[in-house]
């Protein structure tokens, strides 16, 4: 080494920080990593990992840690590391993501099943609306989806009772059957229908 010349800083790689990241959760089973403990594992000082965080945003979801003891009394701990996204387009949070789902859900339409206390009903196209961090109303089962497909005759919002004798309840609902899904595949559209059938026989 060249006398008077400083030592070069190792570059932060994302894969690396999740590595450890993951490593720290399994072994103190727990759903975070506190920065400091991910520095320390790193090797690098701990406000180094924080400026990293900040000038990359999008591949982190962060959150304030905290601890109960047995009287109640809550400690902070510290800002910690809940995920790691590799790239923005993992981080459901991005405009990243949220265009790449656009994308591979452009001609495509999600299923969901009615059920009446674990007894199928019926197998619909459900509306989905702004209550999840998903945003499923913005890529998957959009309001302009519908229309396109009611315009094109595939699709019609009908009234579906499903319940007991004593305690039934309707539903206005997009009906999904065997002759819609024909219709959408003979119309370039696809369906997750296997996936969520699957699922459904798995419970």
């Amino acid at each position: 080494m060249i006398s008077g010349t400083p030592l070069k800083k190792p570059e932060l790689q994302i894969t690396e920080i999740h590595r450890i990241v993951s490593l720290i959760q399994k072994v103190n089973c727990s759903t975070f990593a506190l920065i400091s403990e991910t520095a320390s594992e790193l090797g690098i000082k701990k406000t180094a990992l924080m400026q990293y965080i900040e000038d990359n945003p999008k591949l982190f979801d962060i959150i304030e840690a905290t601890s109960r003891s047995a009287k109640g009394v809550v400690k902070t701990l510290g800002l910690a590391i809940r995920k790691v996204y590799l790239t923005a387009e993992e981080n459901p949070a991005t405009e990243e993501w949220l265009e790449k789902q656009k994308a591979l859900w452009e001609k495509k339409i999600h299923v969901d099943e009615q059920t009446y206390y674990g007894q199928h009903e019926f197998w619909c196209f459900p509306e989905e609306y702004d209550q999840n961090s998903r945003r499923y109303h913005l890529w998957r089962n959009t309001p302009e989806k519908f229309q396109e497909l009611e315009e094109m005759g595939i699709l019609k919002k009908t009234t579906q009772w499903y319940g007991g004798f004593s305690d039934s309840y309707k539903r206005d609902v997009y009906l999904c059957n065997e002759e819609i899904l024909q219709k959408l595949t003979d119309a370039g559209w696809t369906t997750d229908f296997e996936e969520v059938l699957a699922k459904s026989k798995s419970k």
